[in-house]
């Protein structure tokens, strides 16, 4: 039977500006309030959904020369009038090949079910509204972090979140992934293509007059930490205002090939794991944390691993990997699929509020000046939820 290379399943989801004010009220309690909305809460919006590919003609592909494209999911706030309608739901055996979509028929593999709603309108009255990036691990995909992002969206933040072509579970799946100094060169352009993309939308475009450029933040996971990182600095316009890295490398890594020092001059959170098998913790982000200055905060999940910042461990990947017999050469795949998934991690229902707390806060306090927001980035502000489960550090 053909095998399924480690790039694939070992690396899956390797993953302050002037604040306009809303001219009229939220539904619900908001940021650009006086006070701070529960950041592990649905926010005051419901979500739209549009999946939208755009093409740099600049760029070639690798693999048969033609234009690079950026199939990107954009979760943005819609109106209270599109809530109880179907939301969007992602099959991840849709990105298999045929024939291993038929091993993978009988296992159960469970749907990622989301609110969003597919191509609801715009909340257009309460904007424009401030923009998150976010970027997905080597080999994942666009939609590995709903928890993260289609709750931004419903906090008022058009979120979008590329598949970095080349570097996708459709190109692992199939055995062209590329490699990670090639994804060092092209996951940061892509991002600073889609940065541009924004800032020359045409009238007809669902996004024009929707998005504040002035207040731009980014996340990612893994390879797509590394990425925000390199984003900032390598973005001469100095357009992100701050951003949250989850289990990125360590800056000596993402700062390949730069101008040194770097000096990033925003607020960074790093979110990680002490238990992360794939990027370790203290060869990752103990550097990468003595590297930033202030302001800057570092989440811990103490026993969590590194797919613990994406949905994958909802997948339960690793046993469905050994019921359909798929094989990696030179790899316990089960200790890598369990990285963040296995029995001693900490639920999805506690890691996830607990990511959710301390980065939609930031984002919050940085993106809409909300004070109260800021207040939160503090050690024990989610002992309600997640007690024992996270040590954090403030160093603003």
């Amino acid at each position: 039977m053909r095998s399924l290379p480690l790039s694939l399943l070992g690396l899956l989801f390797v993953a302050c500006g002037p604040v306009s004010k809303d001219p009229l009220p939220f539904p619900a309690a908001s940021a650009d309030g006086g006070s701070a909305p529960d950041p592990t809460k649905f926010g005051p919006f419901q979500v739209g959904v549009r999946t939208v590919t755009y093409a740099d003609s600049a760029r070639k592909k690798s693999t048969d020369g033609g234009v690079r494209e950026l199939i990107t999911e954009i979760w943005y706030p819609a109106p209270q009038s599109v809530k109880g309608q179907p939301g969007v739901s992602y099959d991840i055996k849709s990105v298999f090949t045929p024939e291993q979509q038929q091993r993978l028929a009988a296992l159960g593999i469970p749907i990622l079910t989301t609110p969003a709603v597919r191509d609801a309108p715009m909340a257009s009255e309460h904007g424009p509204f401030p923009v998150v990036i976010f970027s997905h691990g080597h080999g994942g995909l666009r939609w590995q972090s709903t928890y993260y992002t289609v709750l931004l969206a419903s906090h008022g933040y058009v979120v979008l979140s590329p598949d970095h072509e080349e570097d996708t579970l459709a190109e692992g799946v199939r055995g062209v992934l590329a490699g990670t100094t090639e994804g060092i060169e092209k996951r940061p352009v892509d991002i600073l293509f889609l940065l541009a993309v924004l800032e020359r939308l045409k009238s007809d475009d669902f996004l024009f007059g929707h998005v504040d450029l002035s207040r731009i933040g980014m996340s990612g996971h893994s390879f797509g930490a590394l990425t925000s990182l390199r984003v900032a600095a390598m973005d001469p316009k100095k357009r992100l205002k701050v951003i949250v890295p989850q289990a990125p490398t360590s800056t000596d890594i993402a700062w390949l090939g730069l101008p040194m020092p770097v000096k990033l001059g925003i607020p960074v959170m790093i979110q990680g794991a002490r238990l992360d098998d794939t990027l370790e913790w203290d060869a990752n982000i103990v550097p990468a944390w003595a590297a930033l200055e202030k302001p800057r905060w570092l989440l811990d999940i103490t026993r969590g691993g590194h797919f613990t910042f994406s949905d994958l461990c909802a997948f339960d990947l690793a046993n469905a990997a050994a019921q359909a017999n798929i094989m990696v050469p030179g790899a316990n795949i089960q200790k890598v699929l369990n990285d963040g998934c296995g029995p001693m991690a900490p639920r999805a229902e506690v890691a996830q509020p607990l990511m959710n707390h301390y980065a939609v806060a930031l984002f919050n306090g940085v993106l809409r000046g909300n004070k109260a927001s800021m207040d939160l980035l503090k050690p024990g502000a989610a002992d309600a939820f997640a007690a024992g489960a996270y040590a954090f550090t403030a160093d603003p």
